[in-house]
C-alpha cells in the first residue's frame, strides 16, 4: 500500500499553522515569556510582511508609539489606489498610553526619507491622547460616583449614631 499524502497542496503552503503562526518561529528560540515578549509574538503572528523599519518614539508626555514600515504589496496598492508618493498608515492603541502604526509604504516611494516620514506622522500619538483622555474621564465619573456613594453611607452612619444616642439618652439615663 503507498503512502497517501495528507495535503494535496505543496509543502510549502502547509508548513503555516496555527492561524498563520509557523511551527518554527524565531520567538520560539527566546525563552522570555514576559509581556513584552508575548506582545512581540502577537504582533510577528498576525501582521503580515518582514518590517523594514521598526522604532519606538516617545513624545515626552508618556506616550510611547511604536512605528513600523512595510512595503504595500501590490493588493494593498490597487486596493486603496496609493500613489507612487503615498502611504497608507494604520494606528490602534496597544494600552497603558502606548500606541503602534503601520506605514504601508508605495514600493517606489523614496527610500531616504520613509524613516524621516514615520517619525514626523503623528497619528498613533493622536490615538493614544484620545484614547487614555476617554480613560481618563470614565476612571474620574467612576470615582465621583464611588465618592457619593462613600459620602450618603457616611451620612446614614452619623444619623444612625445619633438616632442610638437619642434613644440611650431616653430610655437608659442615669436618674431613673
Amino acid at each position: 500500500m503507498s503512502a497517501v499524502p495528507t495535503s494535496p497542496l505543496p509543502k510549502e503552503w502547509t508548513a503555516m499553522s496555527n492561524n498563520g503562526i509557523s511551527d518554527t518561529r524565531p520567538s520560539d528560540e527566546m525563552h522570555d515569556h514576559g509581556p513584552e515578549a508575548a506582545r512581540a509574538r502577537r504582533a510577528a503572528a498576525f501582521l503580515p510582511g518582514d518590517w523594514f523599519d521598526e522604532f519606538q518614539q516617545d513624545y515626552g508626555d508618556g506616550v510611547l508609539v511604536t512605528k513600523r514600515g512595510l512595503d504595500a504589496s501590490p493588493l494593498v496598492v490597487r486596493k486603496y489606489e496609493i500613489g507612487t508618493d503615498e502611504v497608507l498608515a494604520f494606528s490602534t492603541y496597544d494600552g497603558k498610553r502606548r500606541a503602534m502604526t503601520v506605514f504601508h509604504f508605495h514600493p517606489d516611494f523614496d527610500s531616504d526619507r520613509r524613516r524621516r516620514y514615520m517619525e514626523a506622522h503623528r497619528e498613533g500619538y493622536d490615538v493614544a491622547v484620545e484614547v487614555t483622555g476617554h480613560l481618563a474621564a470614565e476612571r474620574a465619573d467612576r470615582q465621583a460616583a464611588i465618592r457619593g456613594r462613600m459620602k450618603k453611607a457616611g451620612r446614614t452612619v452619623a444619623l444612625a449614631a445619633q438616632a442610638v444616642a437619642v434613644f440611650i439618652l431616653a430610655h437608659y439615663s442615669p436618674g431613673r
